[in-house]
């Protein structure tokens, strides 16, 4: 009985520590939450007067409120309320209508047991346990609200629940004697008498009455008892000793004769059995073959003809998708040499009236120009350029378009060195430009600004391309990502790099404010190799 007990008590305390370390969990992350400048900011705005606060807003806030429990299993969830008690968000799945007049909420933290629904059963309700501080701005001191983080009841049964028997009973009580956790045995907000009768001075150890010992365990955080109840019977368990050890050799006999006959059977299920398991790891897309061919003549001869059917089907594979790499190079070759014909046609055209003028200053920069254009764009045949010669390719088309529209426009470009050195798909920035110019600039009666800014953000490059033309109408926006032969060029770029990054890319067109038109494109960023990544990454990223 005194080794029961020193275990129970040991138990207890293990407990006690365990549920100690949640509560100041609870208390640590609040008090991080409420000091956390994005969470302070949200709040202020919803208590700024005449401020919109959006379900945006809500979400935000949300979001950042998860970021410090997304790790931590016990939490069911944590909720912000404002100073009247109206919930402002909550990290639960399904909000639950809480009124904090009834938890009588005061200026310290309070813990109190509350009810939430569960986060795997929306329409369930659960018990918690919840602590409920005040949140005060940090820079005046003002009331802003509550924060509210909460444990399912169900974990503070899993710190005890595992440890309980038909003997031996585990449950937690408040300080007057109601049961706010158990393991089954006595229902929850039932009271458990035995313990009431005692009040506030609770005993380590006393008989429940019903034929059992309690021990208990006091928590000084939540003036809660933790209460382990024995039946008399479990002291009684040596006694049955000399019977289970008489069990015992006779079921030794037994188990010798099992491990016996099932050597025997494995000699022929296990190869079986291997064989099934590596058929379903085949069809998960595991082609290796076996390579472990059993002894057995038969069995060794259907092992063999399995690794020569998978060593045939892996091979069809890697042709197969050697095959469509080249037809995904090839597709990308040839909407690669879509890109900008008239280009060509219209400087060819002024080439001749420039001729014809006799203007041979301005003809031969043009020539020039043409002429750098081409250089770049060629590439050595390669698909992928770096970004500095992508930047040199664009600033050649804008000189040509220059002379072809004298005076009539400024380009500009902003870009940081580190930058310059990073891959990206060749004829990334000409279409941007182009649309630009035929479709902003051209419509201006002044004079008109075209920049370009190339930035990077974490693993991404930015490509962001500004006009003060007269910006686009909302149906020719649309047009632009549906089939049709207008605005072939940013078509072009959309096909151009879905097929090389995937869905690892993106191009964006919108209205600027008061006027333009701004072509935001992101890829990812890639030191450049110097060899064409297409042919060697073609097939994984289409």
């Amino acid at each position: 009985m005194s080794m029961q007990a020193e275990f129970s008590v040991k138990q207890l305390n293990a407990i006690n520590n365990q549920l100690s370390f949640y509560l100041t969990s609870m208390d640590n992350y609040s008090k991080m939450m409420i000091s956390d400048s994005s969470i302070q900011k949200n709040v202020r705005s919803y208590e700024t007067p005449g401020m919109a606060y959006t379900e945006t807003d809500r979400t935000r806030l949300r979001s950042e409120m998860r970021k410090y429990l997304q790790t931590i299993p016990y939490i069911h969830s944590a909720a912000i309320y404002d100073d009247a008690g109206s919930c402002i968000t909550t990290t639960a799945v399904a909000a639950y209508p809480a009124d904090l007049r009834k938890l009588k909420v005061q200026d310290h933290i309070t813990f109190a047991v509350t009810q939430k629904y569960s986060n795997f059963n929306f329409t369930s309700e659960i018990q918690t346990l919840s602590l409920l501080r005040p949140f005060y701005e940090i820079s005046t001191g003002k009331k802003l609200g509550y924060i509210e983080i909460s444990i399912a009841e169900s974990d503070i049964r899993s710190l005890y629940a595992r440890d309980t028997s038909d003997t031996s009973k585990l449950f937690i009580t408040d300080s007057e004697g109601r049961i706010v956790s158990t393991d089954g045995a006595w229902p929850l907000v039932e009271m458990f008498l035995p313990l009431k009768q005692y009040g506030g001075a609770v005993p380590e150890q006393f008989r429940s009455g019903n034929g059992s010992i309690c021990f208990v365990s006091h928590m000084e955080q939540l003036n809660w008892f933790i209460v382990n109840e024995i039946r008399l019977s479990a002291f009684y368990k040596p006694l049955f000793l000399i019977l289970l050890v008489t069990l015992v050799i006779s079921l030794l006999f037994l188990m010798v004769f099992m491990v016996i006959s099932r050597r025997i059977s494995e000699t022929i299920t296990k190869p079986l059995y291997l064989l099934i398991s590596h058929i379903q790891k085949v069809k998960e897309g595991n082609w290796i073959p076996l390579n472990n061919a059993p002894e057995d003549a038969d069995l060794k001869l259907l092992f063999r003809e399995f690794d020569s059917m998978i060593l045939a089907q892996e091979k069809l594979t890697h042709d197969l998708i050697i095959s469509q790499r080249e037809k995904d190079k090839l597709s990308l070759d040839l909407l690669q040499q879509q890109v900008n014909p008239h280009f060509l046609y219209n400087t060819l055209d002024n080439i001749g009236s420039l001729a014809a003028l006799n203007e041979t200053d301005t003809l031969l920069s043009l020539v020039g120009s043409l002429s750098d254009f081409y250089r770049h764009s060629l590439s050595d045949g390669n698909l992928v350029i770096t970004v500095g010669e992508e930047l040199k390719l664009t600033q050649a088309y804008v000189n040509i378009m220059q002379i072809r529209y004298v005076n009539k426009f400024s380009f500009s470009v902003f870009c940081p060195e580190s930058v310059k050195d990073y891959s990206c798909l060749k004829l990334l920035l000409q279409p941007v430009i182009e649309n630009s110019i035929y479709h902003g600039i051209k419509e201006l009666d002044g004079f008109g600004h075209i920049t370009l800014d190339v930035r990077e953000a974490d693993s991404r490059i930015i490509f962001t391309g500004r006009d003060n033309g007269p910006g686009m109408a909302a149906g020719a926006l649309k047009q632009i990502t549906e089939p049709g032969e207008s605005h072939f060029g940013i078509k072009s770029i959309q096909k151009r790099i879905l097929m090389h990054y995937g869905d690892n890319c993106s191009i964006t067109m919108q209205n600027t404010e008061p006027e333009g038109l701004e072509t935001i494109i992101s890829i990812p960023k890639q030191k450049w190799s110097g060899t064409d990544e297409a042919d060697e990454h073609g097939t994984d990223k289409i």
